[in-house]
């Protein structure tokens, strides 16, 4: 069995990636309506024809500089209103699969604890379909 260094896999914004993460997550969901009847004998029963949608968690330490992405980047995108970005989940290297798709930024949060490095975390929702590259 392989396993995959998950300090590879990163969010990119286009070809810019998100700096300083932490963390990223892969969200996949399927809604499926239920579709239980009298003759399911009292088993709930489910359509597999629901709407799909995705979406990708990060965080990480926040830091103004850097050549990509920062949360203040983020955050003018979002104060701006320009929300849409091509999104990657995908290795800086390798040749390890990754996913795209067209979204949207639905948040950005700055966490400034006492004592302790500032952090940040964010999230992009789907606006269409996630699509495999290499």
């Amino acid at each position: 069995m392989s396993k995959i260094n998950g300090t590879l896999y990163c969010v990119y914004d286009g070809s810019d990636k998100i700096l300083h993460t932490e963390t990223a997550t892969l969200n996949v969901d399927v809604d499926l309506p239920e579709t239980t009847n009298k003759e399911s004998a009292g088993w709930e029963m489910h359509e597999v024809d629901g709407k799909r949608s995705w979406s990708i968690d990060f965080s990480g330490l926040y830091d103004e500089a850097g050549t990509g992405i920062t949360p203040d980047e983020i955050l003018g995108k979002i104060i701006a209103r320009s929300l849409d970005v091509t999104a990657y989940f995908k290795p800086t290297s390798g040749s390890t699969k990754g996913w795209t798709g067209a979204g949207k930024y639905k948040n950005i949060k700055i966490e400034a604890s006492a004592e302790a490095p500032n952090k940040f975390s964010g999230q992009i929702i789907s606006n269409g379909a996630l699509s495999a590259v290499s």
